[in-house]
């Protein structure tokens, strides 16, 4: 470590300790966000909102410094490896010089702990409102739930990029302090979107012809327009969440003043695959059977997962390594299992790395006991000790025209799968 580096270190966690002790003492001190910035909140599709916008301004020029849930970044560059999405992780990097623009994804965890010590953002998104973490931290509704992350869209001085398919998102619109709002929908025919429309407002809708086409207006003034399919993160047009993904990431970047020629360029270079996204939609070619490494936190998005999953045509046989995080509700779990029955042939149930206050097989029997009440034979599903196994008995399992999907946080480091595919008989 350098002298740089250090005195950064240094002042980063005297200001860090600075804000805590002011914040126990009710004073919430905030940090100036002087570059260009956008904040991302919502239940699930953050990570990959984020991914979209930083790879969109990184292609526009920009030095980007970012805060997932998958790490913190400089450029393309990991400084922090694990969950550092909030605002403790993302205020470390605008120490570095060479940031010019910033995208923090502000979780949960982070809002209730903290909250947001910046004093701004120039845009700011919220996704959606679901179940995934009631019950925790006091907070035991969606509307407890939406008040809480109302904090992030309640920063943004220009921009506020609200989910109008979502009436607690929707309820935040006349909250807002930003110059504007977007709104976006997976509808043309959302009334919301329509009066918003009708006054002049932003709008980022899908049409309702197939394939979908991205629509983006201001009032009457066609902003652009996009068909889903051009973008590779959206599997031609097959896959929604990433289409939604897409729209928000369009409207912020389109909100810190990036030209939608530009955006739209961007969007469609942007892939998820293990280096630009790892664990979230990733697929691995040159295998005998096919292998998708993704994510899918809860219910909702399990259904999506699952729409995508049973419309792809294989020789073979659709098997599913599957898990849930320990600090989520009993029926929440069990209804992951349900969903999932649909889609697949066999099921490999595991726990989460980190159990979460768990007993070891408690998760892992939760998701059985869902797929067991959707029909699925006990014959068709394999409860694993830990995950490590559930991943050795998942290749086992492929063979050629198989669909093998495993569910993984981070995704799988290509040594590790090296490793996994070096027992394969192939």
């Amino acid at each position: 470590m350098n002298i740089y580096h250090y005195l950064q270190n240094k002042l980063w966690k005297y200001r860090w300790k600075r804000i805590s002790k002011a914040r126990k003492r009710g004073i919430h001190l905030k940090i100036p966000l002087k570059i260009p910035s956008a904040f991302i909140t919502g239940s699930i599709g953050k990570t990959t909102t984020c991914r979209m916008l930083a790879f969109i301004l990184d292609f526009s020029g920009f030095k980007v410094v970012l805060s997932t849930s998958q790490g913190t970044f400089i450029g393309n560059k990991v400084v922090r490896a694990g969950d550092s999405s909030n605002c403790k992780y993302a205020s470390k990097l605008l120490l570095n010089r060479s940031a010019q623009a910033a995208v923090f994804e502000l979780a949960r965890g982070g809002l209730l702990d903290q909250g947001v010590v910046f004093d701004k953002s120039n845009v700011a998104a919220i996704l959606n409102v679901h179940d995934n973490h009631l019950g925790l931290g006091g907070i035991n509704t969606r509307e407890q739930m939406a008040d809480l992350k109302s904090l992030v869209v309640k920063s943004a001085t220009e921009m506020a990029v609200l989910n109008a398919d979502d009436p607690l998102c929707l309820k935040m619109h006349p909250d807002l302090h930003a110059t504007h709002a977007c709104l976006v929908s997976m509808s043309a025919n959302n009334e919301a979107v329509q009066n918003h429309l009708n006054a002049n407002g932003y709008a980022i809708f899908c049409d309702d012809a197939s394939p979908a086409v991205i629509n983006f207006y201001r009032g009457n003034e066609l902003i652009g327009r996009l068909p889903a399919a051009d973008i590779p993160a959206t599997l031609d047009g097959n896959f929604r969440p990433a289409i939604v993904n897409a729209m928000f990431a369009i409207a912020l970047a389109y909100g810190m003043g990036l030209d939608f020629e530009k955006i739209r360029i961007a969007i469609c270079n942007f892939i998820s695959d293990s280096e630009n996204n790892p664990g979230r939609m990733n697929f691995f070619e040159d295998l005998p059977f096919k292998l998708l490494i993704t994510n899918a936190d809860g219910p909702i998005a399990a259904y999506d997962l699952a729409r995508y999953v049973k419309n792809q045509k294989v020789a073979g046989k659709k098997i599913l390594l599957f898990y849930a995080a320990g600090d989520r509700q009993d029926d929440f779990i069990s209804s992951i299992g349900h969903v999932f029955a649909s889609a697949f042939d066999e099921f490999i149930c595991s726990d989460y790395t980190d159990l979460r206050d768990r007993a070891p097989m408690q998760i892992a029997n939760l998701l059985k006991t869902g797929l067991l009440s959707s029909g699925i034979k006990d014959e068709n599903i394999t409860v694993a000790p830990t995950y490590q196994q559930a991943l050795e008995i998942a290749f086992a399992k492929a063979q050629a025209g198989d669909f093998l999907v495993i569910e993984s946080y981070y995704g799988l480091k290509n040594k590790e799968l090296e490793k996994l595919l070096k027992k394969q008989p192939f």
